[in-house]
């Protein structure tokens, strides 16, 4: 009888002591698992982005219902520099374009060029963040002029055949952004946009889109 007792009491003290010594595992673990995620953000305390690559836009160039929107194709470069590793200033330009296909007219014009350069700034958030790729939104808002009248005889202004006049006008863009990080410096970056304007007292709704590489360089870190 007392050699039962005895066993029975060791084994409540081994199990006594057994309690802390496996809490102190999982806690450990637990440790590693809430921290581990964090390891694969170093390469994202870079200060500054720099973006080079191809531009496309679908713009209508006249306010007439009936008036064709033309792809307008050109390139693109923009600079970010981070102020934290989820946010940074975004500064951009566009420079596109194309041909204007102009309904049969008493000018006797059909494709004039036309050219859109774009100016524009705000913010660029860097939301998700990992090892390989990252992605994010920006919202810009500046400046866009608009040149319509490149092959127009002398004389004959683009609003006499429904285009819209040379203009500097309001121009934004509103996007989202994806990169797939070939080394912790360099990226293949996409960029999709709604990207409005305002010629001629009418809004125009483009969508853009670019695709190009990534530069990164500098540290957030002192």
């Amino acid at each position: 009888m007392k050699a039962v007792v005895r066993s029975a009491v060791v084994r409540s003290w081994s199990a006594l002591f057994a309690v802390p010594f496996f809490l102190s595992i999982v806690h450990a673990g637990a440790q590693v698992t809430a921290t581990a995620p964090v390891s694969e953000l170093p390469q994202y305390t870079n200060r500054w982005d720099l973006y080079g690559g191809f531009q496309y836009s679908h713009f209508n160039p006249s306010a007439a219902r009936s008036f064709p929107a033309n792809n307008l194709l050109g390139w693109t470069a923009s600079g970010v520099v981070y102020f934290r590793p989820l946010w940074g200033i975004e500064a951009s330009y566009r420079g596109l374009h194309g041909t204007i296909d102009v309904p049969p007219n008493q000018y006797g014009i059909t494709n004039p060029a036309m050219s859109e350069n774009l100016f524009l700034f705000g913010p660029n958030f860097r939301l998700l963040r990992r090892e390989k790729y990252a992605a994010g939104v920006h919202g810009l808002i500046g400046a866009a002029y608009g040149s319509f009248d490149k092959d127009f005889p002398p004389g004959i202004t683009p609003n006499q055949v429904d285009v819209y006049n040379n203009k500097l006008a309001f121009g934004a863009a509103l996007g989202i952004w994806y990169d797939y990080n070939l080394s912790p410096r360099l990226s293949v970056r996409v960029i999709a946009d709604f990207q409005p304007t305002h010629y001629g007292y009418t809004s125009q709704r483009e969508f853009a889109g670019s695709g190009g590489i990534v530069y990164k360089f500098g540290s957030l870190q002192k």
